[in-house]
């Protein structure tokens, strides 16, 4: 079957936190990246940051009408996954492409061609490339989930605090100990 093509869901697919959360760079892979690269690895509390200035921005100029707040609040949280999304996939994209320049390299080296020069300066710069934009993707899921984050808050019309990571975890340990 190799007139099969994959068609791309997840590309089609509307904008969405879930869908944001699904595409996202893994932690993990960043870190591990950025460590490998020497660059400097996302600031830990990023989320929590844009989480309490989104807060303080929806305190300052939500609109008083609910339909109105309502509008403002789903703009709110749109513009953010939409710049996430669109970031993850460019990653992605650039990431793939690093593949591809890396194993026409690799060909290249195994063939004995004379013009590995060039190539692997294309595949380092891919390469390099793709990494930087893993790190904006990630930073940019981020600050996509401490919008949402405040935003779902603004929602329920609850007052906004920082979290406590803390008794979230006790919380969760409590549970889970509940459960059996």
């Amino acid at each position: 079957m190799t007139n099969v093509v994959r068609f791309p869901v997840e590309r089609r697919a509307r904008p969405t936190l879930d869908l944001l959360r699904e595409i996202a760079p893994d932690v993990r892979e960043v870190l591990n990246l950025a460590d490998a690269f020497a660059m400097e690895t996302p600031a830990p509390d990023l989320r929590a940051r844009t989480d309490a200035a989104t807060a303080e921005h929806i305190a300052a100029n939500a609109p008083a009408a609910p339909a109105k707040l309502a509008a403002f609040l789903n703009d709110l949280e749109a513009i953010a996954v939409n710049r996430a999304i669109t970031a993850c996939r460019e990653a992605h994209d650039t990431a793939l492409e690093a593949v591809n320049a890396q194993q026409l390299l690799l060909a290249a080296q195994t063939g004995g061609s004379f013009w590995i020069e060039p190539l692997q300066e294309k595949a380092e710069a891919r390469t390099e490339r793709a990494a930087v934009l893993l790190l904006a993707a990630h930073a940019h899921a981020e600050q996509a989930e401490g919008v949402a984050r405040a935003v779902a808050l603004a929602r329920r019309r609850e007052p906004w605090a920082p979290r406590d990571i803390a008794a979230e975890m006790d919380f969760l340990l409590a549970a889970h100990r509940a459960a059996g």
